[in-house]
This record gives structure tokens, sequence and C-alpha cells, in this order.
């Protein structure tokens, strides 16, 4: 059966599709009969109103886009909820495109987002991403765009993301003021093509140095996978130059290494002392001591949401970059 629309309803009463419309919105002008009869016959033939079609008459779509480069069991999970959560209460549906880490699915999701008039969009760019002239038409005709997580630093633009040089020197930090004598450490990291990656990296170095410890060759691994991370963790622990410490950049890499620990029978923190960066979840999922700095997925999809939504209500705020909250918890 097709939809039951406005004009179906006023075939039956026979009476003008106007008449109906004003006494599906409660209008004055029509009479508490007329007004009862519509809503009777409206709720036995479970006619609904085509909010696109009422979007489009007011010149809104009623819909967000989001971007995003993966949906793994990590982060975006979190960040997903967040953000519908969001954009749920403010009366808006939200329009989930995955680009698989392509720069190509990118393109073309922004497309697809032109195409369905979405009022804003927020953006996880891919590794592929080197600039974001493939939102510059979007940009142009007055769609608003945040850009998170996985951003470019030097891009003119609405970004949110976390403070990895931070959180990698605080996480550094702590391992070196809980192994004050340990001039051993290691950093596994994930793709070196991304800028979480590099400020990541930045920050591990930084923190050594600061406290007079020589960065050293082989210091650093990176790990595109759980898997790999695995297969690197066992290499250098089975290898000469065991490490003391190490500091691990994502949960994905935690997955992996936490898988060899168990497997070697490392205790922790005795055999090594270990800090990652995490959404929280798979530290406390084991009965190890993992300290970790919280790189919440849910936070900054909150706070990207609101950026944007801060910029649909036409507020004022400059193109730069915010940074969301990283706590250092330590195990109870």
């Amino acid at each position: 059966m097709s939809r039951i629309t406005i004009k179906d309803l006023a075939k039956y009463l026979n009476v003008n599709p106007s008449t109906v419309s004003r006494a599906l919105h409660n209008h004055p002008d029509v009479s508490e009969r007329v007004k009862e009869s519509v809503n009777q016959l409206a709720e036995k033939l479970g006619y609904k109103p085509n909010f696109a079609a009422i979007n489009l008459r007011k010149g809104k779509s009623g819909i967000i886009g989001l971007i995003i480069p993966e949906i793994g069991s990590y982060f975006f999970p979190n960040v997903i909820k967040a953000i519908e959560e969001a954009t749920h209460l403010k009366g808006y549906n939200l329009l989930i495109l995955h680009s698989n880490d392509s720069l190509e699915r990118e393109i073309q999701n922004a497309e697809i987002c032109a195409h369905m008039g979405v009022e804003g969009i927020l953006v996880s760019l891919t590794r592929e991403s080197s600039s974001i002239e493939h939102f510059q038409e979007l940009l142009n005709n007055g769609t608003r765009i945040v850009f998170f997580d996985k951003v470019l630093h030097e891009a003119n633009a609405y970004k949110i993301t976390i403070p990895g040089e931070k959180a990698a020197f605080d996480a550094v930090k702590y391992l070196i003021s809980k192994n004050t004598k340990s001039k051993n450490f290691a950093g596994i990291l994930g793709d070196e093509r991304l800028s979480i990656t590099q400020d990541r990296l930045s920050g591990f170095y930084r923190a050594l140095v600061e406290h007079h410890i020589k960065p050293t060759s082989g210091m650093i691994h990176y790990a595109h996978n759980s898997i790999e991370a695995k297969q690197i963790f066992e290499k250098i622990w089975l290898g000469k130059n065991k490490p003391d410490c190490l500091f691990l950049m994502s949960d994905e890499i935690l997955e992996g290494v936490v898988k060899a620990i168990l497997e070697l029978n490392i205790k922790l923190p005795k055999d090594l002392k270990l800090i990652a960066m995490s959404d929280g979840f798979l530290p406390n999922l084991f009965n190890l001591e993992i300290p970790y700095i919280k790189t919440s997925g849910y936070d900054l999809g909150s706070l990207a949401t609101q950026i944007l939504f801060q910029l649909l209500e036409g507020q004022a705020i400059e193109p730069q970059t915010f940074y969301s909250e990283t706590p250092l918890v330590e195990p109870n």
C-alpha cells in the first residue's frame, strides 16, 4: 500500500488539503470538529508526516553527516554513540558514511552529503587525506563542517582532536616517575603517516629528553593493527634489548601486546612497566595493572557535535583546534 498523504485525507473528507494540514498542526482557524475528524482519519489510515518534504519546504534537510575512516572495536563506536545521542536531542537525523580509510571513498561521501543537502558534517579524515580541498565546495555553499580525531593541523578549519603530544608526554613522564633508574624505554605506535602518530611520537621523545634520557635507535616501533603489535612486542621482548618501560599509543596496539604478555607470562609491573593511551575498556578488562591516559571517543564525539551545533545556530567561532581532556588513570 502506498503512503497515505495529506491529499488522500482531504479527498476522504472532501475538504481542501490546506485545511487538513492546518488541522494536523492544531491551527486556531480550523474548528474543533474538523480537527477531530482529520486526526481520527489520520490515525485510522496510518498517516505519517513526511518529514523530508517538510524540511525541504523549510529549506532544511534535518540531516547531519558523519564521515569516518573505520568502524572498529574501539574508539569509533563510542564516537558514533555520542554523536547520535546529541543529534537526536537536537531533532536531527544522522547519516553515517564509512570511507574505509580510502581518499576516493571520502570524496564520494562528501558528494553524497552534498546531494542529500546535509546541514552539517563531522569528518574524521582517512590516512590518505593530505588536504580538505574536496570539502571546499560544501564549505563555499555554507555547509558547516567540523573535522575531528584525524585532522590536518595546517588546515584552516574547525578541528577537534586529542592533545596527542601532551598525552604521550604525560604517559612517558608517568613511566619515568615509576622507574627512575631505567633507561630502557620502548614505544609501539600506529601508522607513521598519520598526524596523530607523529604528535604522540613527539611527546614520547620530549618526555625522555626533559628527563635526561637519550633516545636511541630501535626504541620506536610501528604497528598497523593488533596482530602486528603482538608480533613486534614478542620480537623486542625476546630480543637482546628487552625494555623495562613500554608506551602504547592506542587500544588496538594494547590488544595485541596484552595477548603476548599473557602468553609469555609477563608480570606487570614487576617485569615490565606499561602505559597506554586508551578509551578505558581494555585496561579494566584484564586482571593486569595497566595505567592509561584516557582518550575518550565519547567525549571527543560530544565536543565535536557541540561545536557543530554552535555553528549551525549562528554562533561566531573562529576556525581553530579544540582539544578534549586526557586524564591519567591509575590502577585501583
